[in-house]
């Protein structure tokens, strides 16, 4: 009797052969312009599906300002506005002093192990809290708005004053603290990616940077680390109003990363991989400019996976004529904010016609 091979019993190897022996529907093969115009848009509409579609009523932004100070170079706001009826954004808004308008906009979205976006702007309540902002040079909205950006920096879903407030639905504590795992599997009940959530927040963050008094440029950045580069990235596919991105510590592939390291639940868009590789997704930001910075001893989405996946997309870049609007800088380090190219390369994107 022959025994049974110990793969058999493993789903995650059947799993790996399904990747390897399905091919994505959609994955990019476009030769010309009229092709990649038809691939983008059927694609675009399968991850928007995929991530549970858009809330059938925008509602009112009903924005309101909450605190206010001043600070050695800029002024910090914290407001908060509603994505969708009974759903309210806390967001810190940090205006440059002494940059003559009209300011540039970026959008700055924190990942995991934060405590809402408070270490984007420099909060650190405690040392540990101090700590996570060293070692992931996390302050990057207030990096941005001290190089002149005007910077809307919203608490994603699942973090900060976000979290739910049953601590059972609570994984991890302080910093680091998270609802993702109930949230995102209660959503999969309803077809809701958590992920998909949170990338319908940032387009609300586009309508209310729209309302803002300020004058400003017709062109919104987004940037994000981790599990913010991933909603950036995702955001970025679908929302042509991002005319920037910068997509940090999370652009890998999913066979290398997702699908072979164990991640936070919200990681994963249900059914993408009947379409495309992530590779595919970033494709449909061209031929907008983008940037992808990663660590090349990142250990949770690893540098030759990222190699691999930005390889992919060149080819998109390539096909519409704009190889020169997408960049990287793989600098030496971990799963962190890079920064040593970013706000040159934003500065120069800003500029372009």
């Amino acid at each position: 009797m022959q025994p049974v091979p110990p793969a058999h019993f493993s789903t995650l190897e059947y799993l790996w052969q399904q990747y390897a022996t399905q091919p994505r529907q959609l994955a990019f093969r476009a030769e010309t312009l009229a092709a990649w115009h038809a691939w983008r848009d059927a694609l675009r509409a399968r991850l928007l599906e995929c991530l549970g579609g858009l809330p059938a009523e925008r509602g009112e932004l009903a924005p309101r300002v909450v605190d206010v100070s001043e600070r050695e170079n800029y002024r910090q706001e914290k407001i908060y506005f509603y994505s969708e009826p009974g759903v309210a954004v806390p967001c810190y808004v940090l205006t440059p002093r002494d940059v003559p308008p009209p300011y540039r906009p970026v959008i700055a979205l924190h990942g995991h192990g934060s405590d809402g976006a408070e270490l984007l702007v420099g909060h650190a309540k405690d040392r540990a809290a101090r700590a996570n902002l060293r070692a992931y040079n996390y302050d990057y909205a207030r990096q941005l708005v001290r190089h002149g950006f005007m910077v809307f920096a919203p608490v994603q879903r699942a973090f900060g004053e976000r979290l739910e407030r049953a601590p059972a639905f609570r994984v991890g504590v302080g910093a680091r603290a998270k609802s993702c795992e109930m949230v995102n599997s209660v959503g999969l009940l309803f077809g809701k990616a958590l992920a998909g959530l949170r990338v319908w927040d940032v387009m609300r963050t586009i309508d209310y940077i729209r309302t803002r008094a300020e004058p400003l440029t017709e062109k919104i950045a987004c940037l994000g680390l981790s599990g913010g580069g991933s909603v950036t990235l995702y955001t970025a596919a679908l929302d042509e109003r991002i005319r920037l991105a910068v997509v940090a510590g999370a652009f890998c592939t999913y066979r290398a990363s997702i699908m072979s390291i164990v991640h936070c639940p919200d990681n994963y868009v249900p059914g993408i991989l009947r379409y495309a590789e992530l590779a595919d997704v970033a494709g449909l930001i061209a031929p907008r400019p983008l940037l992808i910075e990663h660590g090349t001893q990142d250990p949770i989405f690893p540098i030759a996976g990222v190699r691999q996946a930005y390889r992919e997309l060149q080819r998109v870049y390539a096909l519409v004529g704009r190889a020169e609007d997408l960049a990287k800088d793989f600098f030496p380090g971990g799963h962190r904010f890079g920064g040593r190219k970013t706000f040159a390369w934003l500065d120069r994107a800003f500029a372009r016609a």
